[in-house]
């Protein structure tokens, strides 16, 4: 049933449909109010793949700032006393800056798919979390500065320096809790319901039983990425004949190994946690999303074995093919959360290849800046290095 109304004097249409919700096992049929999703200018499937592919680099480095600042923080606070402590601070601390605004750059894309794809869905979750969503933007600057304070003053003044890096850390932990709300929200329409007890803007979905598991899987992931970024840094020392960087390469990949032991662990916690007809489609219910499951769990314990055995570049090829198996999983998850409720392949096409290829040109153009970006770093990683 679809009707039109307007909000504000800005008319909108809403469809009315009934939502299987899994409680328990059983389903309850819930009315939900669903915006109207418009039309798109190309096949649904090309966003889905380019937002995946956008995303999978977006999240990387996500993960060395949010990993690497939380690293940087426990070494300060602990003293910086060993080892370990040390090669992380030397090879991650003048990083971040960039590491974010590559992070934010490429960030762009992926999010902008989403919101052609699912945009009647993230809108609605965005505005229902409204003003925790407006946050964002200027925590994200406040974060930005602390690390830039962090790189300058660190050394010469450590206990700004701890400062800076622990309220850049905590504010990263405050966007990336902000987004997995987002994220889950959107792909459970039922829960907007809630918005009758949260009528200012405040909602959050701190009552998904996969919350909690869900950010805690990012938050270790990227203190394990940003491990094996460290011992990347130092390995690419060692071959400007940096006599220290063989023990700091396996001080970053014992940091990586740790940290993916605890991943493991909370990977099942999220498995268990899901709904259980949709945990039990990974479990056998569904071919596809089975053989990601089993392929994730296979390259996660290789990358630790790999990793203990100090073997870098095994570890950094089961870490990327592993976080590319984990975007697509990520896909079909939401396919299943969203299967009662909305199916992206009914979306009306209106085809605007004009439109598409302009996009592709300023793509091209970003991914080529954030590349002389990239470049422009490791040309100055190479100069300290011989001085």
């Amino acid at each position: 049933m679809f009707w039109g109304t307007s909000w504000g004097g800005v008319p909108f249409h809403i469809a009315f449909k009934f939502i299987i919700q899994y409680q328990g096992g059983t389903t309850v049929t819930d009315p939900v109010m669903l915006p109207t999703p418009e039309a798109i200018p190309a096949p649904f499937w090309l966003f889905e793949i380019l937002g995946a592919l956008l995303f999978y680099i977006h999240i990387l480095l996500v993960n060395v700032v949010l990993g690497g600042s939380l690293i940087l923080l426990v070494t300060r606070l602990r003293g910086q006393s060993n080892e370990i402590g040390r090669s992380l601070v030397g090879s991650i601390t003048n990083k971040l800056p960039t590491a974010l605004a590559m992070a934010i750059t490429i960030g762009i894309a992926p999010l902008l798919f989403v919101q052609v794809v699912y945009g009647h869905l993230f809108y609605a979750s965005s505005v229902l979390m409204g003003w925790w969503w407006l946050a964002i933007v200027p925590v994200l600057i406040i974060a930005y500065y602390g690390t830039y304070v962090h790189n300058r003053m660190g050394t010469s003044k450590p206990a700004v320096g701890t400062w800076a890096i622990g309220i850049s850390s905590l504010l990263f932990l405050f966007v990336s809790f902000l987004y997995v709300n987002n994220l889950t929200l959107m792909e459970v329409p039922v829960d907007w319901q809630r918005y009758f007890d949260h009528r200012n803007g405040t909602l959050l979905h701190l009552a998904d039983p996969t919350f909690l598991p869900r950010w805690l899987h990012f938050i270790v992931a990227s203190v394990a990425v940003a491990g094996l970024f460290m011992a990347l840094v130092w390995w690419m020392r060692e071959r400007k004949w940096d006599a220290r960087a063989p023990q700091k390469v396996k001080n970053g990949l014992q940091v990586f190994g740790y940290a993916t032991i605890v991943q493991i662990l909370v990977g099942f916690w999220w498995l268990i946690a899901l709904p259980r007809p949709i945990m039990l489609e990974f479990m056998g219910g569904s071919m596809i999303r089975t053989v990601l499951l089993l392929l994730g769990i296979l390259l996660a314990v290789g990358a630790l074995v790999v990793a203990l055995l100090n073997k870098l570049m095994p570890t950094l090829i089961h870490l990327l093919t592993l976080g590319l198996v984990m975007v697509v999983m990520r896909v079909f998850l939401r396919y299943s959360y969203l299967r009662e409720s909305f199916d992206p392949a009914t979306l009306e096409l209106k085809g605007q290849y004009g439109v598409l290829a302009l996009f592709f040109v300023v793509l091209a153009a970003g991914l080529y800046a954030v590349y002389i970006m990239i470049k422009a770093v490791l040309k100055a990683e190479a100069g300290r290095t011989q001085s």
